[in-house]
């Protein structure tokens, strides 16, 4: 199974950036990572159309992650989700972990696994830093 990545921030920038820290570091061809930051504009913003377009453009068997950073993005990404059809839905998480800490964590486990619980699991716990 395919795993896509879909990186929403208000800023484009931003997940331009992330997605490509991600594809130089990970090596797998199973991973697509899609930067959906920014509105259809590219103005600063987020918009559930953009999240429903790469879903529509993906493969149809790809499981899809989805990491957001704050506020209306969360909430462009859960609107986007009721947009879906019922099979898609299925197949989009939300994760509820760091932006660029938990894609990255994401993207690597997906190189050596298709369980997407233990992607978000790894995702969930990237963010934990031990500098004490």
């Amino acid at each position: 199974m395919k795993t896509s990545l879909l990186l929403l921030s208000h800023s484009k920038e931003i997940t331009d950036g992330i997605k490509k820290m991600i594809e130089q570091m990970q090596t797998s061809n199973d991973v697509s990572i899609y930067s959906l930051g920014g509105t259809v504009d590219n103005e600063i913003g987020s918009d559930p159309i953009k999240i429903v377009d790469a879903v529509n453009e993906a493969d149809e068997e790809d499981q899809f992650l989805v990491f957001a950073d704050i506020g209306s993005a969360i909430m462009n990404a859960e609107m986007a989700q009721d947009m879906l059809e019922e099979e898609q839905q299925k197949r989009y998480y939300l994760v509820d972990a760091p932006l660029v800490e938990g894609a990255f964590a994401a993207a690597i486990t997906a190189s050596t696994t298709s369980d997407v619980q233990q992607m978000i699991s790894e995702a969930q716990n990237a963010g934990e830093k031990d500098w004490s």
